[in-house]
């Protein structure tokens, strides 16, 4: 039919794209009959979607595969190392327990990294994920269609979230979030 479903953070500003599109193409994992999808469970309705494509050899790519090695923080990179990390200590310690926090893209995509032990913090991505964990996934946590906003492959915490990149910025813009560190840093 052209109902659709997108997992995790694969929801980002695809919906929105579609409506906005005279045409609207969408390449998927898997086609299922009519019905067998859960109403309640449909991000793109089927009055959006053109066409349906099944490619022979689908294969999701990750930009940027993150993984956990035990006792190493992600490396921040790029000439003048050193100030970078410090400016990322400098905003993460901005931050307190119990807040809301949204991670612009760049260096502040590194802030859930350097935490102090113990805090809780909703760590959101602006690409539609509020829940962030504070370390990369181990190897076989890797998942395709869970990556913050720098492409780079990331965990959750209990009680996460997935929404749409338009509803992450409505939080963003209404004040939802209690800190929003911004990318530029």
């Amino acid at each position: 039919m052209g109902n659709v479903i997108f997992n995790k953070s694969a929801g980002n500003f695809n919906a929105d794209v579609a409506g906005a599109g005279k045409t609207c193409i969408v390449e998927v994992e898997e086609i299922v009959e009519p019905g067998q999808l859960k109403p309640n469970e449909i991000d793109l309705p089927a009055c959006y979607v053109h066409r349906l494509v099944k490619g022979e050899r689908y294969e999701k790519q990750i930009e940027f595969r993150v993984v956990h090695q035990e006792g190493v923080k992600p490396t921040i990179t790029g000439k003048d190392k050193e100030s970078r990390e410090r400016i990322v200590k400098r905003a993460t310690a901005e931050i307190k327990d119990g807040m809301y926090v949204n991670l612009g893209i760049g260096l502040p995509g590194f802030c859930s990294h350097y935490l102090a032990p113990g805090m809780r913090v909703m760590f959101q991505s602006e690409n539609g994920i509020l829940g962030l964990g504070n370390r990369a996934p181990y190897e076989h946590e890797v998942d395709a269609d869970l990556i913050n906003a720098n492409k780079q492959t990331v965990t959750t915490v209990p009680g996460a979230s997935f929404f749409s990149s338009s509803q992450s910025f409505a939080m963003i813009r209404g004040g939802k979030m209690d800190l929003s560190i911004l990318g530029g840093l």
